[in-house]
């Protein structure tokens, strides 16, 4: 029997991140803080995928509190979905803004005592670590398979003896730096062109490259990529589903 699994995909924007997840195990249930969720659900009429947008409010002031509800309907909606257990898989597209959202969530409820509070304290990010990584534990406690879905940031470092930091050429996960800790499978999307032969004349093409950063069941799959990939090859090679 397979078991459910957290998966991490990385990726640029258009590298193929949410056409991965909707691979996985149907039915599907989609929070989806991207216009590109419902483009991609055309793609597969064929699968149970249901889509549930949340869109941000558009935000003239900077002391105006808009995080918050976001958080609350999302978080209150995807306990009472994974709890449920309807759907075999649960794609958060993109953990990117979940984070963001979450995060100035967090300083919303400070400055309700606050108000004058502008940022937060390195000590008051537990609160974001344990909510974050509750959304991991919920889904893995309930076995359904949790997808988030992230981009990438270029990393900047301080270097010893420097007061300002510099980019190391290294793209890193955009959102919470413990996404690939907790994820079983850690993937990241690239995409190539490529020759194809169509009605026997040559034609380019563009495929989807999904390469396992790190994984708990078989290491000495790290580093293996795939062209045009889904749930099922992923699984066979990881598990011998």
């Amino acid at each position: 029997m397979i078991p459910n699994v957290l998966v991490s995909i990385s990726g640029l924007p258009k590298t193929g991140k949410t056409h991965l997840a909707f691979t996985f195990p149907e039915p599907i249930k989609v929070f989806s803080f991207d216009v590109g969720s419902d483009f991609v659900r055309t793609k597969f009429s064929d699968k149970a995928v249901d889509v549930q947008n949340f869109t941000l409010p558009i935000v003239e002031a900077e002391d105006e509190t808009w995080a918050l509800p976001v958080w609350e309907a999302f978080y209150a909606e995807y306990k009472r979905i994974v709890e449920g257990q309807d759907y075999q898989t649960i794609v958060i597209d993109t953990a990117t803004a979940v984070e963001s959202i979450l995060r100035q969530a967090i300083l919303e409820e400070f400055q309700e005592s606050k108000p004058a509070k502008k940022k937060l304290a390195t000590n008051e990010y537990v609160a974001r670590n344990l909510r974050m990584n509750a959304l991991f534990t919920r889904a893995r406690n309930n076995g359904v398979n949790l997808v988030t879905i992230q981009y990438l940031r270029e990393q900047w470092v301080r270097r010893e003896g420097s007061d300002k930091a510099e980019p190391t050429g290294l793209l890193i996960v955009d959102g919470w730096n413990q996404t690939e800790g907790l994820a079983d499978i850690n993937i990241e999307m690239t995409t190539k062109e490529k020759t194809v032969v169509v009605g026997n004349k040559p034609a380019r093409k563009t495929v989807m490259i999904a390469t396992i950063k790190s994984n708990r069941f078989d290491r000495e799959q790290n580093g293996q990529a795939f062209e045009d990939t889904n749930y099922n090859e992923i699984i066979a090679l990881l598990l011998g589903g």
